[in-house]
């Protein structure tokens, strides 16, 4: 009896025991911020210079570029669509902040068999104003002037219009090449053409030339120590007035940090 009253005793504080507690969950991680970036065309090849280093560095943070031009970014800016943009050409009196990251240089392009290699500024004025119609007349074949310009909102049309032709218009004759790619393609099929591009951009084909403008080649260097005479900033512009914050504003402070320098120094001149 007292052997059965024993094993039930054993029983209920065996049955009274509480299961083990589950292991503690692990934190979940924290989802990147994703930080939609605006690039107009013509600094594309910005992208792959900065996406993949960032990204590995500062996995906190996710980068989307979209790619267009100057005044469709600035439109979707404004919508909140994007977070910030990188552009040639800021609004006169912009009151959003905005900080140079880059060097570029507004460069004239033809095709590499057009034995021109070098124009003057006030040249370059008056082939784009439609007084100037033949290559004999700069040095090239007795063959008529194919004009390519960017069509209206690019950024880079802005910069040319400040830069080069002051009052004077461009050419209704000049043909409309939307976008950069187009513009390069275009000029790399035709060898009496000439039209504008950036130097980040244009260098990176080998389809077209460079022109020297007033004796001066746009490179990394000329434009980091603006020799280039049409040396232009690329801009990151935000949506506020106020300085960005947060992820922004570290990935602001990574494109102006030596790394970041460093990463698009090959391309671009560097601002600091």
């Amino acid at each position: 009896m007292k052997h059965l009253l024993w094993l039930l005793a054993a029983g209920l504080v065996i049955g009274c025991t509480s299961q083990p507690a589950p292991p503690p969950a692990l934190p979940t991680a924290a989802a990147p911020t994703l930080l939609q970036i605006g690039v107009t065309s013509s600094a594309s090849p910005l992208i792959p210079l900065i996406e993949a280093v960032y990204a590995q560095k500062h996995p906190q943070a996710e980068l989307l570029f979209v790619s267009a031009n100057s005044e469709t970014l600035n439109t979707d800016l404004a919508n909140g669509q994007l977070d910030a943009i990188l552009v040639h050409a800021i609004a006169e009196g912009e009151t959003h902040y905005f900080n140079p990251v880059a060097l570029d240089g507004l460069v004239f392009i033809t095709h590499p068999d057009n034995p021109v290699q070098a124009l003057t500024r006030a040249e370059v004025q008056a082939i784009f104003n439609g007084r100037l119609t033949n290559w004999q007349s700069l040095g090239g074949a007795d063959e008529a002037i194919v004009l390519l310009s960017r069509e209206q909102g690019s950024g880079l049309r802005t910069i040319l219009r400040q830069q080069l032709m002051a009052e004077q218009r461009i050419t209704p004759n000049a043909l409309l090449e939307s976008g950069d790619a187009a513009m390069l393609t275009a000029v790399a099929e035709n060898p009496a053409a000439i039209g504008y591009s950036s130097m980040g951009s244009a260098s990176q084909l080998a389809g077209v030339k460079m022109v020297m403008v007033d004796g001066r080649s746009a490179t990394p260097a000329t434009t980091a120590d603006q020799t280039y005479p049409l040396t232009t900033p690329l801009y990151f512009l935000t949506a506020s007035a106020a300085e960005p914050t947060g992820e922004l504003r570290a990935f602001l402070a990574w494109l102006q940090s030596d790394a970041g320098q460093a990463m698009i120094e090959g391309v671009y001149g560097r601002v600091r």
